[in-house]
Formats: C-alpha cells, structure tokens, sequence
C-alpha cells in the first residue's frame, strides 16, 4: 500500500507562482506544479476532465510517481513494497492512475486507486519490465511489457479491470510493438517495429487486431501516441532532401491523416502530436505535443481543430536551450507537460478561426 504524503497549502500555494501569458494574442497562461520536498525535477504526463494531473518528481535521490491536485496540492504515490522507484504516466476520470513501479531487477506494471492503493497488474511470461501507458474510462489500461528496458524489445499489451494481461496482436512483420494510448472505445494506438527495423504507427482494434495507419507522402516511420474518439496523435518520420523531419500529426476519424506542422515562421522544423482532447464523444479534438521554434528551440504546441498552431510558452526561468514538451490535454484545454526539467500545467484557449 502507498502511504501518500500530500504536502499542504504552503506548498499548493507556490504551485500557481508563474502565470504568463504564453503568446501574444492566445489566452493561455502557464503554471508550475508543486515538487516534492528537495525535488530537483518533474514532469506531468496526464490529466483527467477534473484537472488531476500525474506524473514523476525527484525525491531522496531517486523518482516517484505523483498526483497534482486541482488547486496543485501534490501527493507522492510511492511505490510496490520493495521498489525504489516509480512514475504515473496517466489518470482515468475516476482518479484511477497507471504507470509502472521499478526495481534494479525491473519494473510492473502498476494501478492506483484513486484513495492512493498500488495494485501490481499482471506482466507477461518471460518478461521483467512492464509499464502501463494509458487508461480509458473502464479502467481498462495499456502499454507494454519486455524482456528488458531497451526501445528495441516488448510486445504491446492491454490489461482488463481485474489486472490480468493480454497481449495485442502483431504486424505481419513485426516482433516489437508497444501501446502508447487508449480510448473510451477500447481502441488502443501506437507503434509496431518492421522487420526493416522502421517503426510503424498502429491501431489495434477491441479484439487485438492491429491495423497499420497510413503516412505521409515520403514518410518512412510513424508512431502513435494518443488517441481520442476515432482521433488520433502523433508522428510521421519523413526523409528529403538530405534530412529527416518529424512531422506531428493528426489520423482523423475517417481514416485520412493530416499533416499538422510545426509553428508558423519555421523552415523544416521539427514537430511531434502527443495528446488528442480528452473526454471521449465531448468537443472538437485539439491535439498538444512540442514543435521547435525559428531558434531551433523545442516548446509545447497546442494545434486546433482546424491545425492552427498556439506557442503555449515556457517557464519564465527556463533557460536557453531547455526543452518544452506537452504530454496531455483534457476536454477544456487543460495541458499538462514539461518545462525547462519542471512539471507545468498550461489553460489555454485556441485562437478564433477565420
């Protein structure tokens, strides 16, 4: 059982010290979340409808998984008995949470209730390092589990409520697979490794069946991340004239992709789509992820409906050089990430369309 140490308002309180406004003309304002005590870094990785956010913070030399309240309250959700460490990588809208909990001898698969009790979910045979990525509305979650910790190995998989372990299907060429997404229909998205070693964006039906996502005119690898009533977010890897770019993605609910693109201003920037609106049949799907600047500099993106693309800004004390990401989003344009090594939470507001 977690023993889970929220810090009181003291600490709440210096969570709201930053609110900027991230770009001029876009109402959106940036936040950074309350670390542990002797924290030297953090990152968010979900939020729910209700604001909840999860993810890691540094304590004691080592990581944990925590929660962020609403009002920014954090809580350490600590670890399996025995482990050293741990991360939550996304929270349900029951306050559910998943991640995984690690040792030196490997990492499970794990599930938070949402009073904070860690539960272990089953691993597949033979394997020593799981991770759950996601978690829909049914408690039904998804990821991964592999031999090893390399991004060369693990099969994707999908856990039922009661934590037993199902491995999803394969590409026809394909030995590595992880699921980096799920959705209130119990679709689950994201990539599969060719036998030429190139990574291919996947969706994977209710019934495991994996399907492989089209690309982009000159793509040569894809990777899905999230995925949002029949929407999804992501990647595609394309090679021209003598350099490869990372162009952020959205696969539409027809099945047709559209490239997203990375901030005006910017010559062959790179981009990346993590997250599509969270919520499931509510609202039109946003999608959040990072693109670089005209400086080179990497910063989180917020793309409209219709791909228009918002700087959400960074910390005001992240320095030249550090790397902004958005790693999820909810139903109000609630988006959580990272900023310059901190945890941060963005409210922002798409610019009109015209």
């Amino acid at each position: 059982m977690s023993t889970g140490r929220t810090l009181g308002a003291l600490v709440a309180a210096s969570a709201f010290a930053f609110g900027v406004p991230a770009v001029a003309g876009a109402e959106s304002t940036i936040t950074a979340l309350a670390e542990l005590p002797g924290s030297s870094g953090s990152g968010a990785w979900g939020v729910n409808n209700y604001g909840v956010a999860v993810g890691w913070a540094n304590t004691a030399g080592t990581s944990h998984a925590v929660r962020w309240a609403e009002n920014g309250a954090v809580t350490d959700l600590g670890t399996l008995p025995g482990d050293t460490a741990s991360r939550a990588t996304a929270i349900a809208w029951n306050g559910t949470v998943v991640g995984r909990s690690s040792s030196p001898q490997g990492s499970r698969a794990v599930r938070w209730s949402p009073d904070g009790v860690i539960t272990a979910l089953a691993s597949l045979p033979g394997t020593t390092h799981c991770t759950a990525e996601s978690i829909d509305v049914h408690d039904i979650a998804a990821g991964y589990c592999a031999a090893d910790s390399s991004a060369s190995s693990g099969r994707a998989v999908r856990w039922a409520p009661d934590g037993a372990v199902t491995e999803l299907g394969a590409l026809p060429d394909s030995k590595v697979s992880r699921a980096l997404g799920i959705s209130y229909d119990k679709v689950v998205v994201g990539w599969a490794q060719r036998a030429d070693g190139s990574r291919r964006a996947v969706r994977w039906a209710e019934d495991g069946t994996a399907t492989e996502l089209p690309s982009l005119p000159g793509g040569e690898q894809s990777e899905a991340r999230g995925i949002n009533n029949g929407v999804i977010a992501g990647k595609v890897w394309v090679y021209a004239q003598g350099r490869g770019v990372n162009h952020a993605v959205r696969w539409n609910a027809d099945g047709t992709v559209t490239d997203l693109g990375a901030l005006p201003g910017t010559s062959g920037a790179q981009s990346e789509a993590r997250a599509v609106t969270a919520g499931g049949i509510h609202g039109a799907s946003s999608v959040a992820g990072e693109s670089q600047t005209a400086e080179g500099r990497y910063t989180a993106v917020l793309w409209s409906p219709s791909g228009v693309a918002t700087n959400l800004g960074t910390l005001p004390d992240a320095g030249p050089g550090t790397i902004t990401f958005a790693t999820a989003l909810n139903a109000s344009n609630v988006v959580v990430g990272s900023s310059g090594g901190r945890a941060v939470r963005w409210t922002a507001t798409t610019p009109r369309q015209h």
